[in-house]
């Protein structure tokens, strides 16, 4: 029972998190979404968090790690980006003059 509230209140925190980055009125669209008359994804997602507890954990712990990562990743990819556009202008130049 224990573990079936901390995977929920897990899943309460993630959508916080998640909130702050790219703001409530957003998130809550997205959770507030059903299938025809079916159930909404906030009902679902909370469904699956008191059945499977666990999975449940570990897939927070997935995309919290993701997130904390994502800045990082950014602008590695940002900086690679740049130097690769850098060393293409420095290549062209120089056939250019020979």
């Amino acid at each position: 029972m224990i573990k079936k509230f901390g995977a929920v209140w897990a899943v309460d925190k993630l959508e916080k998190r998640i909130s702050n980055i790219i703001g409530q009125k957003r998130v809550d669209k997205f959770l507030g979404k059903r299938k025809g008359l079916g159930k909404s994804r906030s009902r679902r997602i909370t469904e699956y968090a008191w059945n499977k507890p666990e999975s449940t954990k570990r897939r927070v712990k997935r995309i919290n790690t993701a997130l904390d990562i994502a800045p990082y990743a950014a602008t590695g990819a940002g900086a690679v980006g740049i130097m690769s556009m850098m060393s293409g202008n420095n290549n062209n130049n120089n056939n250019k003059k020979g």
